[in-house]
């Protein structure tokens, strides 16, 4: 993999505020030629920089009105073993190993309290090797994902 120059930061940061952006409106908002953005794009894609496009999508617009993370401490050298069975309980949206009073935080989205329940009471307690776990419900979220990564100012926005 190359090291990312100032050019590709930039990209970079157009895509995650906005990941429909064409090539050629990516060129003209960074003042390059169209083919050296769809170069670019193209190496960050093949050097795995850039590792998909998808829909930001409020979970709140389709049912998912509760959130939670939920702190999972594990049985001693059974994290790996359980990461696998942690993405399969429902509503698991995100999953991290951490170091620290807890082996796994969890981000759990549910339609409903009860349903979130379920899955932090039953589910995730009937996985083998889960030790404890501990829920905080979310009252208020922001999604910066959409963030850019490498500069204060939000990159230049496209034209047209």
């Amino acid at each position: 993999m190359e090291t990312l120059d100032d050019i590709d930061r930039q990209m970079i940061d157009l895509l995650r505020r906005e990941g429909r952006l064409t090539a050629p409106q990516i060129a003209l908002a960074l003042g390059i030629g169209r083919a050296t953005a769809y170069n670019r794009l193209d190496r960050l894609i093949d050097d795995g920089v850039i590792t998909g496009f998808s829909a930001r999508v409020d979970p709140r617009a389709v049912g998912q009105t509760v959130a939670a993370l939920v702190l999972v401490n594990v049985e001693q050298g059974r994290w790996q073993d359980l990461n696998p069975r942690l993405q399969e309980l429902t509503g698991v949206e995100w999953i991290g190993v951490t170091a620290g009073q807890f082996d796994y935080v969890v981000i759990v989205r549910a339609d409903s309290l009860d349903h979130l329940r379920d899955v932090a009471l039953r589910e995730l307690q009937r996985v083998e090797g889960v030790r404890s776990a501990q829920t905080i419900v979310l009252l208020d979220e922001a999604d910066l994902r959409h963030r850019a990564l490498f500069s204060q100012d939000e990159a230049a926005a496209p034209n047209g």
